[in-house]
């Protein structure tokens, strides 16, 4: 009985997460045209808009080397590269799974996202101190043209 309850609700969570997934699929395929344009262009360069144009970081610049590192199993780089790419599967699973149970009151809470936000800003801030602009990923950006 308890083990036919956890099976459905599984399953009730991979067809809701199914569901929200098919609604970000046109912004999943424009982030990667968005990458390759800038790979096509720029293959040395930043793929970070913010860094590309400005010069400066943006709030999540590693983040893309640090999930690299975290899927790698390379915690210690993962961490270098952005200290906060270890909520990310949790906003992931909030995302994909928002319409069911406790994902979805994070979803919805203003709190939860308050402190992510807060989260964010407080470790850009720390690394654009500590760090810019001579260590990577928080080094400028200049352009030779």
């Amino acid at each position: 009985m308890v083990i036919d309850k956890l099976v459905m609700n599984l399953k009730l969570m991979y067809f809701e997460g199914k569901r929200n997934l098919n609604k970000y699929k046109i912004i999943i395929l424009m982030i990667i045209l968005y990458l390759l344009t800038f790979q096509l262009i720029d293959p040395h360069g930043p793929n970070c808009l913010i860094k590309r144009t400005i010069g400066i970081p943006c709030p999540g610049c590693g983040m893309t080397r640090a999930s690299y590192y975290l899927l790698t199993l390379q915690f210690e780089k993962a961490a270098f590269y952005h200290p906060l790419v270890f909520i990310m599967p949790i906003i992931f699973s909030i995302l994909l799974f928002n319409g069911y149970g406790v994902f979805n009151t994070l979803f919805k809470s203003k709190v939860f996202w308050g402190i992510i936000v807060t989260l964010f800003i407080g470790v850009y801030i720390y690394r654009m101190y500590m760090y810019y602009p001579s260590v990577e990923p928080m080094d400028h950006f200049f352009t030779t043209n």
